[in-house]
């Protein structure tokens, strides 16, 4: 507001989450993107359809964010940049890989 008042600007109003968005679809180029949104405290299945974005789902009390820095801080990983950013540099050095219990089936519809 301060900054508002000195430079005699307007104030805008932004959404933190749809300005996340927005910058992935300026780089990509993607008109109507679904995004798994993952910040510290939220966890959204988002897509954006007809000029307005909806929410397919989303966590209330488990965020994948805060399990990213959570793991990064107990691995010793910067958080500069980002520790999620950081984690999958790590992930592409990666040269030994480890069979899981279970195996994820995609179904496509055609």
């Amino acid at each position: 507001r301060m900054l508002s008042q000195m430079w005699n600007k307007p104030m805008v109003g932004v959404n933190h989450c749809v300005a996340h968005i927005e910058m992935g679809r300026c780089v990509t180029g993607a008109a109507n993107p679904t995004v798994l949104y993952v910040s510290g405290g939220n966890t959204q299945v988002i897509s954006y359809s007809l000029n307005k974005y909806r929410i397919f789902g989303e966590t209330i009390d488990v965020a994948i964010g805060n399990c990213l820095d959570r793991f990064a801080r107990i691995i010793e990983l910067s958080n500069d940049p980002a520790p999620g950013y950081n984690i999958e540099q790590c992930a592409k050095k990666g040269k030994k890989f480890i069979p899981l219990p279970y195996v994820v089936k995609v179904i496509t519809a055609a």
